[in-house]
């Protein structure tokens, strides 16, 4: 080849590189948008100097909408829907926008869709052909409970408030969204307390002055008050969180605890992990199932962390062995901790965030006492020594005098408590019997409630709506026989398992008043026989009492509803039935107001 031919080959690849390059290199024709003000209005960055200039700023004039008639407050939950569409594909993306007929503009999305088109197919806006997906978005946008909200005057107003159209201020959001701090509209007539109910925004994470509800020297009683919180927490709001975090950190040398579960209390975990790190022995019980299943995950987590812990399916090697054993279906339900071998913390409450963040009605107790905190080790060390349910020894010292209290301590299912002691209390009582209860069923205990009442005894319960609506509930029964009986109405539940009577005796515990709290769990059960205490608990009764509408004595609110106060808007499956807020049949704002009938 000679140098003529080598250099003309040079310059052809050279050529060809170049041309490949130019048509592979691909010419960026796209534009980010900068501001989306609503789905017809926007501005695109067509000089890509990141400034929404006036030549960039986009009107969709001509895309045309047909009268359907329909309500403006049905055109404006479809406009929130609409813009909020158009802020989630457009605001911060890049599209291509093409010049066509009319100097008509087109918007191709990052998916290459077209962006007008996908408002009519989807349903954001209206035209002949999309009645029925407009509709369907429209029926969904009812469910989000949307208000209006003045950013400059804080206040909230009803979608058809006249007081409210004209504000340049004015944005559509879901009620969940408004600011704590903003103010109802005087002008919006809301005239009921259910709709103020389903309206306002409740606060959040609201923390509680330290404040038992009893205290001497030996005694601290708290009750959650679930009238005041409106959502779970992680947080340690209540004062009863407060003490069990308190005594935590203050423990010297031992923390024993036996707990059906613990759920998202990072503050109570992180204690519990330092003080291990600061030379804490931390020895821990908690439930599963046969399977080793449990509701509450963050067991796994912590016993990685907490490795002294057993399971009540880990049971002792000598029960195994012996050809009458077999694994039972009861459940460590307990839920108390004992701490340097002194004082006992205990009551009704999970270690999770719908129990001890106030969002549940509890009762919790906190006992300094030496030979309670022992009990509660023999009962810990039977346990821990893999012999639970049926197969732990009855509690032989069970009578405490400390101060003005006298303390019965029992423990289910050895010691039979209602069978036991719980009936003569009952049988025994003169003018009061209050029962804030998650559940009652067991037949004895309702059959003593109905003599008492019989009797003339003021008898009043309050029960959690779900169990209300269960079809085991006793609720209709102790009714017909003219026992006052609330269903709660709140989004939380009533996770108590506590009675009042006479202003003498105050019971409190992990027991639910049914046969397997009593014959087959793992529960713990305090009597205690103390005036001023138990005055002060049936103040609480009484508030919680009070603030339940008289008309939850006859019929039953369901626990997901827009008849059980922001139960909707909690992000809890408060019936058990795997749907939430308003994937939930009775969150559909469509449906009228009416009590349950079950």
């Amino acid at each position: 080849m000679n140098k003529f031919s080598k250099y003309f080959s040079a310059l052809i690849i050279f050529w060809v590189f170049l041309s490949i390059s130019f048509f592979c290199l691909k010419k960026d024709d796209s534009f980010e948008v900068l501001k989306v003000v609503d789905a017809s209005e926007f501005f695109v960055d067509f000089n890509r100097n990141k400034v929404c200039d006036e030549d960039e700023h986009i009107i969709l004039y001509d895309l045309k909408f047909k009268d359907t008639g329909l309500s403006t407050i049905d055109n404006l939950r479809l406009s929130y829907l609409s813009n909020l569409y158009a802020k989630k594909v457009l605001f911060g993306q890049k599209i291509k926008v093409y010049k066509i007929q009319n100097n008509k503009m087109k918007f191709i999305l990052a998916d290459e869709s077209d962006y007008e088109s996908n408002l009519i197919k989807y349903g954001y806006v209206i035209t002949g052909g999309n009645l029925d997906v407009v509709k369907k978005n429209i029926e969904f946008a009812k469910s989000l409970n949307l208000v209006k909200y003045n950013k400059k005057s804080k206040k909230v107003h009803k979608l058809d408030c006249k007081y409210s159209s004209d504000s340049p201020y004015i944005e559509i959001i879901k009620a969940s969204d408004v600011p704590s701090d903003s103010k109802i509209c005087k002008y919006c007539h809301i005239s009921s307390q259910k709709e103020k109910d389903h309206f306002i925004v409740y606060p959040k994470d609201v923390y509680e002055k330290y404040n038992p509800i009893y205290k001497d020297a030996f005694v601290e009683f708290y009750v959650t008050d679930f009238t005041k919180y409106y959502y779970p927490s992680n947080k340690c709001l209540t004062t009863a969180c407060q003490s069990l975090l308190k005594e935590i950190k203050n423990a010297k040398r031992t923390i024993d605890f036996a707990i059906y579960g613990i759920d998202s209390q990072p503050e109570i975990t992180n204690a519990l992990i330092t003080a291990q790190n600061r030379g804490v022995r931390i020895r821990w019980i908690y439930d599963v199932d046969k399977k080793g299943y449990t509701i509450y995950s963050e067991n796994f987590k912590l016993k990685k962390i907490l490795k002294n812990c057993r399971s009540d399916v880990e049971y002792n090697e000598n029960l195994k062995n012996n050809p009458d054993f077999s694994f039972s279906d009861s459940i460590m339900h307990n839920k108390f901790f004992i701490f340097d071998s002194k004082r006992v913390w205990t009551g009704s409450a999970n270690i999770s965030r719908t129990d001890l963040s106030g969002f549940n009605a509890n009762s919790v107790i906190l006992i300094d006492s030496a030979q309670i905190a022992k009990i509660y080790e023999n009962e810990f060390e039977q346990m821990y020594n893999g012999y639970f349910h049926k197969s732990k020894q009855k509690t032989e010292i069970n009578k405490n005098y400390l101060g003005n209290s006298d303390i019965e301590v029992y423990f289910s299912p050895q010691d039979a408590v209602i069978k036991n002691r719980l009936i003569d209390i009952i049988n025994s009582s003169k003018k009061y019997v209050y029962v804030p209860v998650f559940v009652v069923t067991h037949n004895d205990f309702n059959e003593a409630l109905i003599n008492a009442k019989k009797r003339g005894v003021d008898v009043r319960i309050i029960v959690d709506a779900t169990f209300a609506n269960n079809r085991y509930s006793s609720v209709k029964k102790l009714r017909a026989n003219k026992i006052k009986v609330k269903a709660e109405n709140r989004a939380g539940k009533m996770h108590m398992k506590s009675m009042i009577v006479d202003d003498k005796y105050t019971i409190v515990g992990s027991m639910n008043f049914s046969k397997s709290g009593e014959s087959y769990n793992d529960e713990n059960v305090l009597i205690i026989k103390n005036i001023e205490l138990s005055k002060k608990f049936r103040t609480s009764f009484l508030y919680f009492w009070n603030k339940i509408p008289e008309k939850w004595l006859y019929k039953n609110p369901a626990s997901e509803s827009l008849n059980s106060i922001n139960s909707c808007f909690d992000a809890i499956d408060n019936d058990f039935d795997g749907k939430i807020d308003n994937n939930d049949e009775g969150c559909n704002f469509k449906k009228k107001l009416q009590p349950s009938n079950k």
